[in-house]
């Protein structure tokens, strides 16, 4: 599957993506026959990397609100949380959003079951699922570095005095032992804030490359445009522009990494090595970027970071899914990490319009 993109002398295509699509780009997405190494920093098998689980089964709750309340204390969390839902319905200005936990997937997928733009009658659908957590994965091969994100228990809790919802993935209840939350909170009046925050509990799972990476896809409803665009640099260096970046080799790359961020290494016979390789260049060089849709409307992604020491946003486009990671690197059991993004869905201004609402809300959050 592949999207059509807009010429000046066609109108904006209309690529609608029905729920049996969904998982034929799924299977495109996990790049068929990539697990040979390139030049994004792939090196030969890991000895030290622990074998990979054949089976996982979670461990039964004996108090499903305890082990919720327990794991928001433990990341840092201070709200207080209903039991857990199979969806919930949220507003914020001109925008509705529903959020659906894992129960119905693969049918209906984890994250944001819909998004839509309110204006006078009129409603703009953003996409058929978006913000889904699809996988989590690490330097070595395992079984689990394919769509495990969609397996097992996402609990989704909603706040009991506030507009704040959760979605809890407890280390027991996941094949990687780890401990993530994702608080999704309407921002008016056409956002949504996003605080994600995980724990490792053991760090032996990612074995000696140590590092773990955390996959969201946006799968677009209608594109304007098969490309994303940020701020960066076309060469690695030089002058900082406007990049419209169109993946090219197919499925086999469509990653893009911060100016000061390395490749990942990764084994030779990485069973998900799409996830891993990208783009020497271009490089963005702020961590917002943007993809315009048909109806004249785009959907931004703002973060608080682009690369750290420890940890790194990366941004990934497979036409017409528009996706992004989280990557912890030199992993250290118990420490808490994450981060914190914006999304927004509205009318389609200009590019400058973009990089000001982006710089606007850097503020407010330095200043918060």
């Amino acid at each position: 599957m592949k999207s059509t993109l807009q010429t000046a002398s066609r109108p904006a295509c209309k690529l609608a993506i029905e729920p049996a699509c969904l998982v034929l780009v799924a299977l495109l997405s996990c790049g068929v026959g990539c697990t040979e190494g390139d030049s994004s920093g792939s090196l030969g098998s890991d000895p030290a990397a622990p074998m990979a689980s054949a089976d996982f089964v979670p461990l039964p709750l004996d108090d499903t609100g305890q082990a919720i309340a327990e794991a928001l204390r433990e990341l840092g969390f201070t709200e207080t949380v209903g039991m857990p839902v199979e969806v919930a319905r949220l507003e914020s200005g001109t925008l509705e959003f529903t959020v659906s936990d894992n129960s119905r997937s693969p049918r209906v997928l984890n994250g944001l079951e819909s998004l839509s733009y309110l204006k006078g009658g009129e409603r703009f659908e953003a996409f058929r699922t978006g913000l889904n957590l699809e996988h989590v994965f690490s330097g070595h091969r395992d079984r689990h570095n394919r769509f495990c994100a969609r397996r097992y228990p996402y609990l989704l809790c909603r706040e009991r005095e506030g507009d704040s919802v959760f979605l809890v993935r407890l280390a027991s209840q996941g094949p990687w032992s780890i401990e993530h939350v994702t608080r999704l909170t309407p921002a008016a009046p056409h956002s949504i804030d996003i605080d994600f925050r995980c724990r490792f509990l053991e760090v032996s799972r990612f074995g000696s490359r140590a590092y773990a990476g955390f996959f969201w896809a946006n799968y677009m409803r209608e594109l304007h445009d098969g490309t994303i665009q940020f701020r960066g640099t076309a060469d690695g260096g030089g002058e900082e522009g406007w990049i419209r970046a169109e993946p090219t080799g197919g499925w086999d790359v469509g990653t893009y990494r911060a100016s000061s961020a390395g490749a990942l290494e990764f084994d030779g016979d990485h069973n998900m090595g799409l996830n891993l390789r990208s783009f020497a260049a271009p490089r963005f060089t702020r961590p917002f970027f943007f993809s315009r849709s048909a109806d004249n409307m785009v959907l931004m992604l703002m973060f608080d970071r682009m690369h750290t020491r420890s940890d790194e946003i990366r941004f990934s486009s497979f036409p017409p899914a528009v996706d992004f990671q989280y990557v912890v690197r030199d992993i250290k059991p118990e420490r808490r990490y994450g981060f914190r993004a914006r999304v927004s869905w509205r009318p389609w201004v200009s590019r400058e319009d973009c990089l000001q609402e982006w710089s606007s809300w850097q503020s407010s959050e330095d200043e918060g």
